[in-house]
Formats: C-alpha cells, sequence, structure tokens
C-alpha cells in the first residue's frame, strides 16, 4: 500500500474544525504515515496529537506556521521539527497569542455596535488559541438574528463563506483585524534557536516569480527549506519551486494546509485535499537524510 505524508494541517487549536484525535484518525484512512501538526502562531496541539498518533501508527513532526512580515509583505513561515518544552520559540507564540486578543476584542466592538450579536465568553473558551475570521464569523452564525442581518446586508451572490469573511472581515472592511506577526528573519531565527528548522509556505500563493529575490534573501536570514507540494500550487509552480530548491540546497516539503472539509451545498465530488492531492513519502525520507535529529521510524 502507498504511504504518504503531510507536513501542513490545523486542528481546532487554532483555525482548524477537527479535534487532533479525528485529525490523526482521518489522516490514517489515507495512508498518512508522517505528518505535521501546524497551527496558526500555536504549537499547544503538538504533545496532544504525538500521543494520539503513535497509537496508530503515525509519526509526528512537530510543527507550526507563523505569519511573518519581511519587507512589508505578509509571508507564512513553517517551523518543525523544534524542541517540546520551552523555548524561544514557545515563549514567542504565548506573546504572539496575547497581542492577538485586542485586535478581536476590536473586532467584537466594531460588529456589535453595527448591531450584531456576540457571546464573547463563548467565543474566547473555545479551544483555539488563536481566533480568527472563521470563529468569529461562526459565533454570528449563531444567532438567527444575526444570519437575518447578514442576509439583507450581503450582495447578490456573496452570501457564502468567502463572501462574509470579505465582507466583515476584509482589509479595510468594519470587523477586519490584523493578524500577530513577526519579521520573517526574527522568526527564521527563533525556530532555529528552538532546534528547529523552518520553510516558506506555498510560496506560489505569496509571491511571483518575479519576486524569487525574496526566498534568495531569506536564504541568507537561514531560511532552510520551500515547501514545494501544496494545494495553493499548479504543476508549473511545482515544477518552478523544486528547482529553486534544487538550484539553492533547499530543504522540500509538502503539505495539504488541511483546516476543514467542504460541506457547502452537500453535493461536492472532492470534500478534502486528501482526495486529490498526495505528498509522497519520499519527501521525508529526503529530510531524514539531511536533518540529523530527524530519525526513520
Amino acid at each position: 500500500m502507498e504511504r504518504y505524508i503531510d507536513l501542513h494541517t490545523h486542528s481546532i487549536y487554532s483555525e482548524g474544525v477537527l479535534d487532533c484525535k479525528k485529525l490523526v484518525t482521518l489522516a490514517k484512512k489515507h495512508n498518512i504515515k508522517v505528518m505535521a501538526l501546524t497551527d496558526h502562531n500555536v504549537i499547544d496541539g503538538v504533545t496532544e496529537i504525538t500521543e494520539l498518533a503513535k497509537k496508530i501508527g503515525i509519526k509526528i513532526i512537530p510543527g507550526v506556521e507563523i505569519y511573518t512580515n519581511y519587507n512589508n509583505k505578509g509571508l507564512h513561515l513553517l517551523g518543525y521539527n523544534f524542541r517540546s518544552g520551552k523555548s524561544a520559540l514557545s515563549a514567542t507564540m504565548e506573546k504572539l497569542q496575547a497581542g492577538h486578543r485586542p485586535q478581536v476584542l476590536r473586532s467584537i466592538k466594531n460588529l456589535r455596535s453595527r448591531g450584531f450579536i456576540i457571546d464573547e465568553e463563548r467565543l474566547f473558551n473555545s479551544p483555539s488559541r488563536y481566533l480568527g475570521a472563521v470563529h468569529l464569523l461562526r459565533e454570528m452564525e449563531n444567532h438567527p438574528e444575526n444570519v437575518v442581518k447578514m442576509a439583507k446586508e450581503l450582495p447578490a451572490g456573496q452570501n457564502h463563506y468567502f463572501g462574509k469573511v470579505y465582507f466583515y472581515f476584509g482589509h479595510g472592511q468594519p470587523a477586519y483585524f490584523a493578524n500577530a506577526e513577526l519579521p520573517t528573519p526574527e522568526a527564521i531565527d527563533i525556530i532555529k534557536q528552538s532546534g528547529g528548522f523552518s520553510v516558506l509556505a506555498h510560496p506560489g500563493q505569496q509571491l511571483t516569480y518575479e519576486e524569487d529575490g525574496v526566498i534568495l534573501k531569506l536564504i541568507k536570514e537561514g531560511l532552510d527549506g520551500v515547501e514545494v507540494l501544496s494545494p495553493y500550487h499548479n504543476w508549473h509552480q511545482t515544477e518552478h519551486y523544486q528547482v529553486a530548491a534544487i538550484k539553492n540546497n533547499l530543504l522540500i516539503t509538502g503539505g495539504s494546509d488541511y483546516h476543514a472539509d467542504i460541506d457547502y451545498t452537500k453535493k461536492e465530488l472532492v470534500k478534502r485535499q486528501w482526495e486529490y492531492f498526495k505528498v509522497p513519502y519520499n519527501i521525508y525520507l529526503d529530510l531524514t537524510n539531511r536533518i540529523k535529529n530527524l530519525k526513520k521510524d
């Protein structure tokens, strides 16, 4: 039976919809043998998912996805294989989470000023350590009055998830809030200090080919790899970033960026990335050949 890996997944500890047990159970059904939980600015679920996955024969590589900024460009940076327990990374994630809370509170205030009902206590008592637009929207939709209000306010054809997110939480919109970010070089250094390696997430979604110079500059800052295999990339982007990684001796990784199943109409033929997107096991074997403390099982 073919084996696969997924080094980019999310859980309820950030903006995913599945808890760690459901996530690894689903991964096992899709023959995923190695995976990483890479929650946004959160590492709280790593220990839990490691213990759960071990029981069903899946290896977990500790992971995180950090919001960063490089020369006013937002870049998502993946960190892997860092030490457990107290570290520069754990301290930084706690700081980012604390800094993000006022932004969410401001968003809630703006939504309430527009007449929306928001149960703040329920929102902040959710499992997520880093609330995003998905959590606020879900809370808005928990109240029938809000649903009626949104139906009246939203432009025609925009009464769906992404339409709602853009209308209420997009840049310049009423409930917009910025993510808590680090300068990309600082994030790279913190990951390294904590024993891990850094990878630029889905570069084709964040950069154009003309901006490949950004990757070269980040290599000088200590960047270790590039997420070549991603659902965000078409074949030409996959080929482009694979060639760039090999040319610059970067690590190559891949992952689905799984957050949730698609379930908007009940008629979807493909409901999750794992039904069409596969990352070969050889990617993991290549990593173990280059990362000394990443052992083969």
